[in-house]
Order: structure tokens, then sequence, then C-alpha cells
């Protein structure tokens, strides 16, 4: 249903966080480097080549440690341009902290969509922020020298997932300790303690069993080269059992988990339906559809359910244009005549090719898991542990796996070239003229 961070990001916390951070024990590691003041790249970006990079320095492989890039790619269709980038990744030389800085552009892709991608051309560091991550690499293997070694990293919770949080990732475990690394110009903050601590109870209810052993949390920040750490014992119980019912979901009754995904389509459909077009149309229901410049999507007041989030269109100069509606099961001519963009909502069944990443999210049915790429549109029994093509709707009917969904033209066509496509039934949609 949610990841960790956006489930955090719906929790309001008591006063300094259910961890305060004055309970941690902060210690600085003094280098006596200053970093420049001015960075050009996005600070996102600057983490994640820092966390990649002191990966691959300690002996990880580059492809592993990029690995997430290399599937952003994949779905950018840009293979060929992320493996060159690697290819010049080597050391922490300039070339190859210009390369990684370009190549962690695509992990966007496979994170959050299409809709969200930059050209990694776009992406070029300049000697104050090349220097800086350099550093800052180094203060990071520094730390590890001293507080390593690491005996697991970049896990996922399987078996420690709910029916509110259903993905989340954590950094580094050592023999005790979970830690969380953070690329930050200020202290830590209480979004950021409570992280580790679902990280901690999810680790604890997941299979990895390294988590019997870890007595303490850790954040390390390689940007103010400071140490965080807290004692698990200095933890009351009632916190961990507050996070773990109010906040992950162990526990939670049936009628609660209800009122939640309730109010999560509510907050869905808030955002979806804001920005009414002022358009003339031949079609007099066209006053039901909407486009939402703040999703970049088209939707349909009446009948809107989507597995599919409505994805970003790159070019917004199209909202200076004209946007015709259409209905009817086929794409109007004039879409390829005119090479035009659209929208389109449609109904398929669907299976990813073989060697394929996944990319289609669902964002609003409850059928299938929140915020992860689908690779079927058949639905997961949990208790069979088996796929079906149909399943029993709230009034007893057997109802086929089909469900609609909305994609830019784009990802329309990305679509149909990584999965396997049945039963495709075009519904509507608007293309800008």
């Amino acid at each position: 249903m949610y990841s960790v961070t956006q489930r955090i990001s719906k929790i309001k916390q008591p006063r300094g966080g259910y961890i305060k951070r004055k309970d941690f024990t902060c210690i600085t590691l003094e280098d006596g480097i200053e970093l420049n003041s001015q960075e050009n790249i996005h600070p996102s970006l600057i983490g994640l080549v820092i966390d990649y990079m002191t990966r691959f320095c300690m002996g990880t492989p580059k492809e592993t440690a990029f690995h997430i890039s290399i599937l952003g790619a994949k779905i950018a269709k840009n293979e060929f341009v992320a493996y060159k980038l690697l290819s010049k990744i080597n050391g922490l030389d300039t070339e190859s902290i210009i390369s990684a800085s370009k190549l962690v552009g695509y992990d966007v892709c496979y994170r959050a969509g299409m809709a969200y991608f930059k050209p990694v051309s776009e992406i070029t560091p300049d000697t104050n922020t090349i220097t800086n991550i350099i550093t800052m690499i180094k203060r990071t293997l520094s730390f590890w020298e001293q507080y390593g070694p690491i005996i697991k990293d970049g896990f996922t919770f399987e078996g420690g997932y709910t029916s509110i949080i259903s993905a989340g990732d954590g950094d580094y475990l050592t023999k005790d300790t979970l830690w969380d690394l953070k690329v930050l110009k200020e202290e830590i903050k209480p979004k950021y303690t409570l992280q580790l601590l679902i990280y901690l109870i999810m680790g604890q209810h997941s299979v990895h069993k390294e988590f019997k052993n870890i007595t303490q949390l850790g954040i390390y920040n390689p940007r103010l080269n400071k140490v965080y750490i807290i004692k698990l014992d200095a933890i009351s119980q009632s916190i961990i059992d507050t996070v773990s019912r109010d906040v992950i979901g162990y526990g939670i009754s049936s009628e609660e988990l209800k009122e939640l995904h309730t109010a999560q389509l509510d907050e869905l459909k808030k955002n979806f339906f804001k920005t009414p077009i002022q358009k003339s149309s031949p079609n007099e229901n066209d006053s039901d559809d909407y486009l939402d410049k703040k999703i970049y999507g088209y939707s349909s007041k009446k009948n809107y359910m989507s597995v599919a989030f409505p994805p970003k269109i790159i070019d917004e100069s199209i909202y200076e244009k004209e946007p015709i509606f259409w209905s009817g099961n086929a794409l109007p001519s004039i879409i390829t005549q005119k090479n035009l963009s659209y929208i389109v909502r449609f109904k398929a069944c669907f299976n990813l090719k073989k060697g394929k990443e996944p990319f289609v999210m669902n964002k609003t049915s409850f059928l299938y898991p929140f915020n992860k790429a689908l690779t079927t549109s058949d639905i997961y029994d949990s208790k069979s542990k088996k796929y079906y093509s149909q399943y029993l709707d709230k009034n007893g009917n057997i109802v086929k796996s089909k469900p609609t969904l909305i994609l830019t033209s784009d990802d329309f066509k990305l679509f149909q070239e990584l999965y396997i496509v049945k039963d495709l039934e075009i519904l509507d949609g608007c293309y800008f003229l």
C-alpha cells in the first residue's frame, strides 16, 4: 500500500519524534576538511553517488553497486548509454565521478517512473561538486573502517511487509547495528529516526536472521561527518509497540485497515480530480473529464479506476494546445498521421515479457500491491500463493482480471513493448492538437 517513506509522510509523530534526536549519541569524525558551499547537481543524486561508489570502492562489483541505475536505464531504453557510463567508473577520479553522477540519473525511472526522468546528459557536476563527492566517499570509507565490517547491505524485508507498508529497503547491517546513510546538510530529523525504527521492526519480522543480533541503531552523515547511535534498550517498548501497530500495521484490525484504505483512496481521488479543462468539444460528456497539471494525467470523473499512475507528459507545451477527447476502441487516425501526444484509458490483461523490467505502478486498486511495479494483471492470492486470471467481486460475480490503465502515449508504447498484452480494449482518451 505504501512504501516506508510514503507511510512516514502520513504520520504525525509526537513532539520531537517517536525517537528524539537528543536520545542519540552524536560523534563528530574530524578530518580537517571543509566542503565547498556550492554544488550544482541535486542532493538526491549526490547521495546515490556516494552510496553506490562507496560500495564499489569496498569491493562490490560495479554492476551490482549500480544495479538500480541499470534497471532504470533499461526502462528508459538507454542500456547502451548506461553501460558506457558504467565502463568509465574505475575509482575516485574525475571521469568516474562524472559518469557515476550521470548513471544514477536513471534510478528515478525504476523508483518513480519515466514521468520524472530527465536526460542524464544534463547532469554535469562541476569541480566543487566533484571535490565534495570524493571527500564524502572517502569519509564514508573511513567510517566503515572504524564501524564495520558490513555483513549485509541493500536488503529488503521479505516476510516483514504488511497490508500498510508493502515496499522499502534498508542500507546496511553490521554485527550489532542497523545503519542508514544520510547525506544531509542539517541534523537528523524525526522522519529519519522513525524510518530507522521501522526498518528495525520490519527486519525483526522478516526472514533475515541477522536482525536478531541487532542491539543499536545508527545513522552516518558524511556531509557533516557525524555518527548518530542509540542503544535499543534506550527505546521504550511502548514506542516500539505503537510504531509496530499504528505505523506499520502489525495486529491492526480489518475494520481499521479498511478505514485506512478508504482514506488513501479519498486522498488519491482528491489529487486526481482537481483541474477542470475549459474547452469546446463535440462530445457533451467531456465536461466530466479533467487534466491535472500536478500529475499531468487524464481521468474520467465518473468511471475512474486505474491500476497505473497517470505519468507526467514531459512536453508541457501540450497544455497550450487544445485537448480533443474521443471514445471508442481505437486510437484516432489523426494521432498517427500528425504524430500527436495523447493520453489513453484502456483495459487489458498482461504479463511481463521474459528479461524485461516492469514499470506499471498500482496507485488506486486494492486488488494489487500498492506502489509496486506489476509483472501481471492476474490477481495474487496470499493464502494459496497462486495467481488467478479471474476473481470474485464483492457481489459474488466471477470477474476477469482485466484492470483499467491510464497511460501517456510514450508509456502506452513502452507498455506494449515490455508486456505480452491480451484483450486490449481502448475506452477513451484525449490528444493534443
